[in-house]
């Protein structure tokens, strides 16, 4: 028998047993939603269409995922201000670092011939405040920073790039569809001669590591998504990352994201990746997987390491919101009742 939904706006609490079950969580008070029930009953959607995705996407990533389960299927969404410490910077993988904040993770990829940096947070000061100073408690030399990739043009991954590049001389890598852009907030680093334009299915090496770059259209026109080997104990897995998280409101982005989803999908069931990454610790629970593995005992699994079925898990989780989306915006069109303007 289908349960009732109740739909909730921006600003109604959750359900009291979904609010309870986040008081003591590691999460920052982030909601969650962790089941099929907890996804009818806080989601919103209204139209078939729209509910029977956001079901499947309850199905497949709600156990792993709970936190970015919320924050993608939501039919109105509503942005919570994230009351969390920042994590303590950490290597996570042989040589791969989390050295972000609550909000931005920050990847850093040491090899043999200089860092590789994912992002660069929002300001100067958020630069060598947080990634600088991070980098040094794990003994790690900023001034060998070599290469930063720039995931998107959003002013909290490309803020402090141009001042890490003048500390370290690193070269700066950005899609050529964010870099031209305009930005809607902040100035973008001055392309200098040096610095490049990162293509689709481009291989980016440094000392003995390479990283797969794919351009994944949605969140943003070039937003950037990568994949690259890591090894856990000297153990071989590959790492996923895909460089947009917030979905966009109109129906053609939508599709595009999906479709941005899908060419990854293809790279990473290509080269079978088992760990995912994201920029943002709402992308892939990261707050409580930093937690579990601060207090990781000698024999316990990595907690990034999710295995093939869970990045299929993953791909599914978020293609099933993107779609539970587009099919509650058609329906509403349908209707004659077009989404609001302000989630659009």
């Amino acid at each position: 028998m289908r349960l009732p939904m109740i739909l909730l706006l921006a600003g109604v609490a959750l359900a009291p047993a979904v609010a309870q079950e986040k008081a003591s969580s590691p999460n920052g008070g982030r909601p969650e939603i962790r089941s099929v029930e907890e996804m009818r009953r806080v989601g919103g959607y209204t139209a078939p269409g729209a509910r029977a995705y956001a079901d499947l996407a309850a199905e497949a990533g709600g156990k792993d995922w709970p936190v970015t389960l919320y924050y993608r299927c939501q039919a109105v969404r509503e942005r919570r201000p994230l009351k969390a410490p920042a994590p303590k910077p950490m290597q996570v993988f042989d040589r791969v670092y989390s050295i972000g904040t609550a909000e931005n993770n920050i990847w850093a990829i040491d090899t043999d011939a200089g860092i590789i940096l994912l992002d660069a947070l929002s300001t100067e000061a958020d630069a060598r405040d947080v990634i600088v100073a991070n980098l040094r408690a794990l003994k790690l030399d900023p001034q060998r920073i070599r290469i930063i990739v720039i995931t998107h043009n959003h002013f909290d991954h490309f803020g402090g790039a141009a001042y890490l590049k003048q500390l370290s001389g690193a070269r700066i890598g950005m899609s050529r569809a964010d870099w031209t852009a305009t930005p809607t907030r902040g100035t973008l680093p001055v392309k200098g001669p040096d610095d490049f334009y990162i293509e689709d299915g481009q291989e980016i090496a440094l000392g003995g590591r390479t990283l797969t770059a794919l351009l994944t259209p949605g969140h943003t026109p070039g937003t950037v998504s990568l994949l690259f080997p890591v090894t856990e104990r000297g153990a071989p897995h590959m790492a996923s990352l895909f460089g947009g998280q917030g979905s966009p409101r109109d129906v053609a982005s939508l599709m595009q994201f999906r479709h941005a989803l899908n060419h990854f999908a293809d790279y990473t069931d290509r080269m079978q990746a088992d760990v995912v990454l994201s920029n943002h610790t709402v992308g892939d629970d990261g707050l409580t997987r930093i937690a579990a593995l601060a207090r990781r005992g000698p024999n316990d699994p990595n907690p990034y390491i999710v295995g093939r079925e869970g990045v299929v898990r993953y791909d599914a989780e978020w293609r099933n919101c993107l779609s539970a989306d587009i099919d509650e915006a058609l329906a509403k069109e349908k209707r004659g009742n077009p989404m609001p303007a302000s989630v659009r």
